[in-house]
């Protein structure tokens, strides 16, 4: 009996923490339906991938060195429109929510997303749909924190450095912030020490009441 047999949805993915790329990689791999073609270290890399290949689905982080994730997908979706793009994040607001999906962005989700509703949110956005989460709760979507570029800007913090206060106001130690988001434990160090300064508080105690006193938990 003949089968027809469905090629995969092709993918690639830009993340700079290598640990969380090739777990994504070697989990997307497991499934018949995926192929991942290319993977990335930031923004730049990526589109000299795209000048040699085109996948059905790019996988793309926001926070990364060289060329960040949404200067990006700006410019993919200008030079390659064939390619949905799917962006991945910790920091998750509705406001950039809502600019990525201008900018032409199928699909934004956060890192913590399981796998399955990962494979389902790829296989529809191949198929033309748009997926885009809502913030986790009301309460978070209008706090300080959420409230995004504001915040972060007056006290002169990265993105990153938001991840880490917001992981920070929930009580993770250095160790499993280093684990949740894939980065050295001398990393998570340097970017508290530098919180602190700019902050001027002292200590994960100090860090810990000023996430608190501005409703980052």
């Amino acid at each position: 009996m003949d089968t027809i047999q469905q090629r995969p949805i092709t993918i690639m993915i830009a993340d700079d923490h290598k640990l969380f790329a090739q777990g994504l990689s070697a989990i997307l791999s497991g499934q018949s339906n995926f192929k991942v073609i290319g993977m990335a270290a930031n923004g730049k890399e990526i589109l000299h991938l795209l000048n040699h290949q085109l996948p059905d689905v790019l996988i793309l982080d926001l926070n990364m060195p060289v060329l960040d994730g949404e200067i990006a997908a700006e410019k993919v979706t200008q030079l390659f429109p064939s390619v949905k793009i799917m962006a991945l994040s910790m920091y998750y607001t509705s406001k950039l929510s809502a600019k990525l999906e201008n900018i032409g962005v199928k699909a934004f989700v956060q890192k913590d997303t399981n796998a399955e509703t990962l494979f389902e949110i790829i296989t529809g956005i191949h198929q033309g749909k748009k997926y885009f989460q809502k913030a986790k709760t009301d309460a978070l979507a209008s706090s300080v924190f959420n409230d995004g570029d504001h915040f972060q800007k007056s006290h002169n913090l990265t993105a990153r450095e938001m991840e880490i206060l917001k992981l920070i106001s929930e009580d993770y130690s250095s160790q499993q912030i280093a684990e949740k988001l894939f980065i050295a434990l001398n990393t998570v160090d340097t970017h508290r020490k530098n919180m602190a300064q700019k902050l001027n508080v002292t200590g994960k105690a100090g860090l810990l009441k000023f996430a608190l006193e501005n409703k980052l938990r």
